[in-house]
C-alpha cells in the first residue's frame, strides 16, 4: 500500500502540481477553442491569441508535472524510515530453540515502515538482516529530498560458510516489499536522479545474543550487546562485574 507523508515535499508538490495542471487544461481547452474559430468562416479571431494560449498553456503543464514528480518522490521516500548518519534503529534478539533452526525477535524503532515487532523463525545455522535504501543524486534537503531505508526481509542459511553475497536458503518478512520501490527497481531509467540498492548484514551464527541494529550510507550495522555477568558468591544481589553493560562490540561475522 502506497504511504504519501504530509510533509514539506508533499504540501510543496501539491501547491505546484493541483494549480498546473488545472490551468494547463484551461488555457489547453482555450487553444483549441481559439484555434477552431481561426479555420471556420465567418467567426471572429484575434490574431497572435492561439499562440498564446499554447504557450501558457504549455508553461502551466510544466509546472504541474514538477509538482507531480514531487509527489511522486514524497511518495518514494513514504515507503522508508529517513536516517541521516550512524543511528540506531532496531535490536533483534537471537536464539536457538532446536538444532538447524534460529529465531530472530525484532523490534524496530518508531518510523520504520511494517509492524513494530517481528517474530520470525528460520531454518539454517546461520542468518542475516536485509534492506533497501533509497537515495538521491540530487535534490535540496530543505525542500525535503532524503535518505530513507526499509528493512525488507530476514534471511536464513544452511551453510556454515561460503561468500558473504550467496543466496539465502529461506526469507522472512519483516518490512515486506514495497511496491512502488519494486516498479523503480525494475524501470530505474524512468527516474535518473534516484539510487535504489539492497544491503544486507553478515551472515551471523545461529547463537543466542542480543544485538543493536545502526544504518548508515554504507548499509547495516549489528552490535552485540553483551549478556549480564551473573553475580560472584558472597557478593551482593543484582551486582555485575565492572566490564560489563560498558559499550557495546562489534559483532562478528564469518
Amino acid at each position: 500500500m502506497m504511504h504519501l507523508p504530509w510533509d514539506r515535499l508533499t504540501l510543496m508538490g501539491l501547491l505546484l502540481g493541483i494549480p498546473g495542471l488545472y490551468y494547463a487544461a484551461r488555457f489547453g481547452s482555450g487553444f483549441a477553442r481559439v484555434l477552431s474559430r481561426k479555420f471556420r468562416r465567418g467567426k471572429p479571431y484575434l490574431k497572435g491569441s492561439a499562440t498564446d494560449y499554447f504557450l501558457f498553456s504549455m508553461g502551466c503543464l510544466a509546472v504541474g508535472l514538477v509538482g507531480t514528480g514531487l509527489i511522486a518522490a514524497s511518495a518514494l521516500q513514504g515507503g522508508g524510515q529517513p536516517f541521516g548518519g550512524p543511528e540506531q534503529v532496531g535490536t533483534v534478539r537471537v536464539s536457538a530453540p532446536e538444532p538447524n533452526r534460529v529465531r530472530l525477535a525484532i523490534e524496530m524503532s518508531t518510523g520504520h515502515p511494517g509492524p513494530p515487532n517481528v517474530e520470525v523463525n528460520l531454518p539454517g545455522v546461520r542468518w542475516a538482516l536485509n534492506g533497501e535504501f533509497v537515495r538521491w543524486r540530487f535534490g535540496p534537503a530543505w525542500l525535503g529530498f532524503r535518505p530513507v531505508h526499509r528493512l525488507e526481509s530476514a534471511l536464513g542459511s544452511s551453510l556454515a560458510g561460503g561468500p558473504p553475497d550467496r543466496d539465502p536458503d529461506s526469507r522472512a518478512p519483516v518490512a515486506g516489499a514495497y511496491p512502488l520501490w519494486s516498479l523503480v527497481y525494475r524501470r530505474s531509467k524512468w527516474v535518473p536522479g534516484l539510487e535504489w540498492e539492497a544491503r544486507r548484514t553478515p551472515w551471523m551464527p545461529a547463537e543466542k545474543g542480543l544485538y543493536k541494529i545502526f544504518v548508515s550510507n554504507a548499509g547495516y550495522v549489528l552490535v552485540a550487546e553483551p549478556e549480564p555477568t551473573p553475580p560472584r558468591a558472597g557478593g551482593s544481589p543484582g551486582s555485575v562485574s565492572s566490564g560489563a553493560g560498558r559499550g557495546s562490540i562489534p559483532a562478528r561475522s564469518e
